[in-house]
């Protein structure tokens, strides 16, 4: 049985909750990615700054003081104040066709995946389109 451990993503790119909304921006853009776990010092989850989320906190500041302040604004920003913090975490040895019944009945752009509270991956419906891929 293939597990979760075996298609996630190990080489995780996280942020803190004190970073700016400006360096998420930035890494979103650079790595080509839409999820950034936040993690504390210990490596556990605290939340997650999804692109969704960063576009809804940049509409909201972009509202309240305009697009000449939004670049201001997203540096002045913490990361806290946009993140998601009610997260759903799978553990690595759920099996993938779990995982893959999950993506399919919820409309999550990644899962978290944790062992003894701390991240040690990610998964995404994307990595599951790269399995197929090389299946054919």
């Amino acid at each position: 049985m293939q597990t979760v451990a075996d298609l996630m993503i190990t080489d995780l790119i996280t942020l803190k909750e004190s970073d700016s909304m400006a360096k998420a921006k930035q890494l979103m853009a650079e790595k080509n990615i839409r999820n950034l776990p936040v993690v504390d010092e210990q490596g556990q989850c605290l939340g997650m700054l999804t692109q969704r989320e960063y576009l809804k906190h940049a509409f909201y500041l972009v509202s309240q003081f305009g697009t000449q302040m939004l670049h201001k604004k997203e540096e002045q920003t913490p990361v806290r104040n946009a993140m998601n913090k009610d997260i759903l975490t799978i553990a690595p040895d759920l099996s993938l066709k779990a995982a893959a019944e999950f993506f399919i009945e919820n409309k999550y752009g990644c899962l978290l995946v944790a062992e003894d509270s701390k991240i040690v991956g990610i998964i995404t419906p994307i990595d599951f389109v790269k399995l197929a891929h090389s299946l054919l």
